[in-house]
């Protein structure tokens, strides 16, 4: 039985730079495609994300990616992992994650 797995939409399959309004669902990040494909041979994918699911599904059609992808959902679905660009891992300790969360950036706006 496949594990199911949750991937942000913006900033891990696009190449979003901040938000710039519901129509700008940005471009396909270079390798992408090639990271879905490998993981939709062991996990059932979930893409997560609080845009419109309609829109996404046009974005995902447009580059041909829905193949690979079980549900598109504004839900924390149970899941094996979350895949996400905004993620800060808690690992047990309090100050540690306060810390990381201060300090936080994502890739994008380094």
């Amino acid at each position: 039985m496949m594990k199911n797995l949750c991937i942000d939409f913006d900033g891990v399959l696009n190449t979003y730079t901040g938000w710039q309004g519901n129509d700008e669902l940005y471009s396909l990040k270079d390798g992408a495609k090639e990271f879905l494909q490998e993981l939709a041979m062991s996990y059932r994918i979930y893409i997560f994300s609080t845009r419109n699911p309609f829109h996404i599904e046009k974005w995902l059609e447009k580059y041909d990616l829905k193949k690979y992808v079980f549900k598109i959902t504004d839900k924390k679905e149970p899941a094996y992992a979350y895949i996400d660009d905004r993620g800060i891992k808690f690992e047990g300790d309090y100050l540690k994650t306060i810390d990381e969360l201060n300090s936080f950036k994502t890739y994008w706006e380094k």
